[in-house]
C-alpha cells in the first residue's frame, strides 16, 4: 500500500511529465529544508519531465508547522502557493506576525490572507493530506514518492533521476 494517486493540487512541472515526484513535507522540518537544493536540482536537471507535488504533513505537536501549512494554502487562494512555499522554507521563526509580514512582502491581499488562515476549509485540506500520508505509511518528513512508489534510502540526484 505504498503507492499514491495522481490527484494533486500543489504541483509543478511539464504538462506530460516523465515521472511524478511527490513529497509529504513540513515547512519547519530541518531535513525538508536541507533537501530543497536537491529537489531543485532534480527539477532543473529534468526540466519539464518531472511533475513535483507537495503534500502537507505538519507536525501535530508544533503550532508553527500547522501555521506554515495554513499560510501556504492561504497563499494558494491568491495564486501564490509556490512563492509562499519557497519563502516558508527560509523563515527561521514562523509566527502569525512573521507570516503576516511575509504575505505583505509577497504582495498578497493582507486581510484576505489573515481571514484564510482561520478558514476551516484550509484546515480540512491539510488534514486530508496528512490522512492520505498516514494511509500510505508516512511517519516522518520528508517522505518521497517517485512514480507513485515510496522512495526509500538516501536522497541523491542520481537516485531521484527519472
Amino acid at each position: 500500500m505504498n503507492s499514491i494517486a495522481n490527484n494533486f493540487l500543489a504541483d509543478m512541472g511539464g504538462p506530460i511529465p516523465t515521472v511524478e515526484l511527490t513529497e509529504f513535507g513540513d515547512f519547519t522540518c530541518g531535513q525538508c529544508r536541507r533537501s530543497r537544493s536537491l529537489l531543485t536540482s532534480v527539477l532543473n536537471a529534468f526540466d519539464g519531465r518531472v511533475r513535483y507535488t507537495y503534500r502537507h504533513f505538519p507536525n501535530d505537536r508544533c503550532e508553527a508547522s500547522k501555521m506554515a501549512a495554513l499560510a501556504a494554502e492561504a497563499a494558494r487562494r491568491q495564486d501564490q502557493f509556490w512563492p509562499m512555499y519557497q519563502a516558508l522554507f527560509t523563515l527561521p521563526n514562523i509566527t502569525r506576525t512573521t507570516l503576516s509580514v511575509l504575505a505583505i512582502s509577497l504582495g498578497l491581499q493582507y486581510h484576505q490572507f489573515l481571514t484564510d488562515l482561520d478558514d476551516d476549509d484550509l484546515h480540512h485540506r491539510i488534514e486530508a493530506d496528512r490522512g492520505e500520508g498516514h494511509q500510505l505509511g508516512v511517519l516522518t518528513t520528508p517522505t518521497l514518492f517517485v512514480g507513485g512508489q515510496r522512495f526509500y534510502g538516501k536522497m541523491t540526484l542520481s537516485r531521484l533521476a527519472p
